[in-house]
């Protein structure tokens, strides 16, 4: 296992680690054969920064890379994985991040990403995944955290509209909670519209200015600091509407099953659906999907218990999914199999879990009538699944 190298390169390659009869090793150099996703000039932070495992890949060349990652992680399902082959990918241009986690270690007085396979704290200076945006304010974000802050921070970024906010996080190796005046003022941070905290125990913790964005959608949404929102600036609009042609219009009720603030039922709506469900556990960011679709239901639990606590639900009907990396639970796939829905629009981040739940699904009846990759994380190996699965 070599990192940054690619199908058929021929390179020399220096081992780092020996497990079972595994051996990992990293790239030194690139002796014949590159490929033809490799950049002539990756991230000058690559030896450094663990921010992104494939710096050394063009992501508008690389989608056969992302293709074969996806098939190689659905390779238990030969089925599954002849379709993933076949599936087109949207890619993504660079500089796509709306969210940022960022550690602050104040030793070394470093704002960054942790380093590769390590806690060591990276420079970010010109860095390929961040905005223009917060690159131009990274140098006043760092000064008034290492004014602040004398233990190590995380600090959480969203951008949106035309604003950029922020929050502290309790980091590794600092304290539990935070104090209100680790909080930079507005007055050091002239680049944010808001900072604040966010801690375990309490929750979010007001300190200034906005404490969310506006995302510019055919339906406007507003997603809190701290709330889940997908983080690709460049696809955010294209996947909006993708998932509105995908669920298209009718008179079926909807049903989001992890809906965060509202992104993928707002593009049901958007579509002309009304009749609207929105389950989200959190509750910050369930009242958030309130705001945002005023009409839908909202219903601020689990997916699991939301599905457990109706008497009845429709077999005619539209679920959508999209479930944290490790996918469905299986409690909430065999409810699914039970209910048995007329069609499933899912979206997964984790092409093995995401697999394994489709395949579950096509066991017991269901079609894949629908598959495409979605590249939302250039510079990594990381790939998005949008599929449709239809009930036979």
């Amino acid at each position: 296992m070599v990192q940054g190298g690619l199908p058929d390169e021929v390179l020399r390659a220096e081992p780092q680690r020996r497990r079972a009869r595994i051996v990992e090793a990293r790239t030194i150099d690139i002796l014949d054969n590159p490929h033809p996703a490799r950049l002539d000039h990756p991230c000058p932070h690559s030896e450094s920064c663990g921010g992104c495992d494939w710096p050394h890949v063009d992501p508008r060349a690389g989608s056969e890379l992302k293709i074969l990652v996806a098939a190689e992680a659905s390779a238990r399902f030969p089925e599954i994985t002849e379709l993933i082959r076949d599936a087109s990918v949207k890619a993504s241009p660079s500089s796509y991040r709306l969210r940022n986690r960022l550690h602050w270690d104040p030793r070394s007085g470093t704002l960054g990403f942790y380093g590769a396979r390590s806690w060591r704290v990276a420079e970010i200076t010109d860095c390929r995944i961040i905005s223009p945006t917060l690159s131009s304010i990274m140098p006043e974000l760092k000064r008034a955290v290492s004014e602040c802050c004398p233990q190590p921070v995380d600090v959480e970024i969203l951008e949106g509209g035309d604003h950029v906010i922020a929050a502290l996080l309790p980091a590794r190796g600092g304290p539990e909670h935070m104090p209100r005046g680790w909080v930079p003022t507005s007055r050091a941070c002239p680049g944010l519209a808001g900072f604040h905290r966010l801690d375990r125990a309490s929750g979010f913790l007001p300190g200034w200015g906005l404490d969310n964005v506006r995302m510019d959608l055919p339906i406007d949404l507003e997603v809190p600091i701290g709330s889940f929102f997908q983080g690709n600036r460049h696809l955010i609009s294209w996947l909006f509407e993708r998932i509105a042609g995908l669920v298209g219009p009718g008179d079926e009720p909807v049903y989001d099953l992890h809906g965060g603030v509202g992104f993928l039922a707002a593009a049901a709506s958007w579509a002309g659906r009304s009749d609207l469900t929105v389950v989200e556990v959190h509750t910050g960011t369930a009242k958030a999907a309130e705001r945002n679709l005023p009409n839908a239901v909202v219903s601020p639990t689990t997916a699991e218990a939301f599905v457990e606590t109706q008497e009845t639900l429709p077999s005619r009907a539209v679920v959508i999914t999209d479930p944290p990396r490790s996918g469905m639970t299986k409690e909430l796939r065999a409810q699914i199999v039970t209910w048995k829905p007329e069609r499933i629009v899912m979206l997964g981040c984790d092409p093995a879990t995401w697999s394994r739940d489709a395949a579950e699904l096509m066991d017991h009846g269901y079609e894949l009538t629908h598959i495409e990759l979605v590249d939302l994380f250039p510079f990594t190996h990381h790939v998005e699944i949008l599929a449709v699965m239809e009930s036979a």
